[in-house]
C-alpha cells in the first residue's frame, strides 16, 4: 500500500446540533458550524464495532482518529469533510491519557441538508 501526500490525515469541519423552528411551526433539526477542526484519520469500522454499535442502537460506518486528546466534537454533532457528512454516535479515548480521540460515526449521504452552514 502506497500513502500519498493527503491520504492519510483529514480535515473535518465540527457542526452542532441544535433545533430550529420552520414557518410551518414544525420543530426541524439545523447544524451550525462551531469553528472547530478535527485533524485525523478516518478509516472503516471493524465489523466488531460494527455489530457493537448497532446493538446500542447507534449504527457506525467509520471511525476518525484525532491525535491530540482534547475532545472537539460531542456525540450528535456532525463532521464535515468536503461534500460527506459523519455524524457522531460516540466518543472514546482508549488511552485514558489524552494522547489519542477516537469518534465513532456514521456515514450519511441521504441527509445531507445544509440548512444552518452559513
Amino acid at each position: 500500500m502506497y500513502l500519498r501526500p493527503g491520504s492519510l490525515f483529514r480535515q473535518f469541519l465540527v457542526e452542532e446540533k441544535g433545533t430550529g423552528v420552520r414557518d410551518t411551526g414544525r420543530k426541524e433539526t439545523v447544524f451550525s458550524r462551531t469553528g472547530k477542526i478535527i485533524v485525523g484519520v478516518l478509516s472503516d469500522a471493524k465489523t466488531s464495532e460494527i455489530q457493537r454499535w448497532k446493538e446500542l442502537q447507534h449504527p457506525i460506518t467509520h471511525t476518525v482518529v484525532q491525535k491530540d486528546g482534547h475532545i472537539l466534537a460531542k456525540p450528535g454533532d456532525r463532521l464535515v469533510h468536503g461534500e460527506r457528512y459523519f455524524y457522531v454516535q460516540g466518543v472514546d479515548d482508549p488511552s485514558m491519557l489524552g494522547a489519542f480521540v477516537h469518534y465513532h460515526v456514521e456515514e450519511r449521504s441521504d441527509r445531507n441538508d445544509t440548512k444552518g452552514r452559513g
